[in-house]
């Protein structure tokens, strides 16, 4: 069973199998969902925040999914991925942010 946890934040991942010990072909099987519904579910959550303006969000959204934490690039394919990354730049070029996170040249880290 997939556990929520107290802080709203799942366990080990959203659809990864909380109960140790479990059959390996279950463990197959949710992997097969993730890779499929993950993708598909934040490409729906960037047409929307896109759509609805907040080009910010999408860039937040893109560096979860870039963690390594979570690791959910893993389940993208490289076309998936190469989508994603054109949607963040266009977001980030709209919201004037960095998703690389870099200062703007006219800042500097010199003291």
């Amino acid at each position: 069973a997939v556990v929520s946890t107290q802080s709203g934040h799942y366990g080990r991942g959203w659809l990864v199998d909380e109960v140790e010990g479990s059959e390996p072909e279950r463990a197959e099987q949710l992997h097969a969902l993730r890779a499929q519904c993950i993708p598909a579910t934040s490409f729906l959550l960037v047409n929307v925040l896109t759509e609805s303006g907040q080009d910010r969000a999408v860039v937040e959204l893109c560096d979860y999914i870039a963690s390594e934490q979570y690791q959910l690039y893993k389940l993208f394919s490289q076309q998936e991925l190469r989508l994603l990354l054109d949607k963040v730049y266009e977001s980030s070029i709209r919201c004037e942010c960095d998703p690389l996170q870099f200062k703007n040249s006219g800042e500097s880290d010199v003291v």
